[in-house]
């Protein structure tokens, strides 16, 4: 059975970087993205099982991401979205837009290790 594919969606390279290093330890395949619109073109020619998403990005952010990809027919994964904005309302906000999970920045590794685990699995 080949690694389940993992795309991150981070303008913050020393994050994304390390959360990468951190799923292939895991047994995961990752790839990144600088922005949403880097994403998409990524989308169009590689299949993802699992999206990590941070919200605050230039070029296109993360909720523009969400819309447009909710436009494209482009098949969506699970996403799990990655901020330093957080709060009820704004995890509610997220949810509404078919967001899986979510975690607040600065990301903790492991934790977010068990989030990807549990979205990959079908979990809340």
């Amino acid at each position: 059975m080949s690694a389940q594919r993992i795309l991150i969606v981070d303008d913050d390279t020393i994050l994304s970087g390390l959360l990468q290093l951190t799923l292939e330890l895991e047994g995961y395949a990752v790839t990144t993205a600088a922005n949403g619109a880097e994403a998409l073109a990524k989308l169009q020619v590689e299949k993802f099982d699992l999206i990590i998403l941070d919200i605050v990005m230039p070029t296109m952010d993360g909720i523009k991401f969400l819309r447009v990809l909710d436009d494209s027919n482009l098949e969506r994964p699970p996403i799990i979205v990655i901020s330093s904005k957080a709060g009820n309302e704004l995890t509610d906000h997220y949810r509404s837009l078919g967001v899986v999970g979510i975690a607040r920045k600065p990301v903790e590794p492991n934790l977010l290790v068990q989030r990807v685990t549990a979205a990959l699995q079908g979990q809340p």
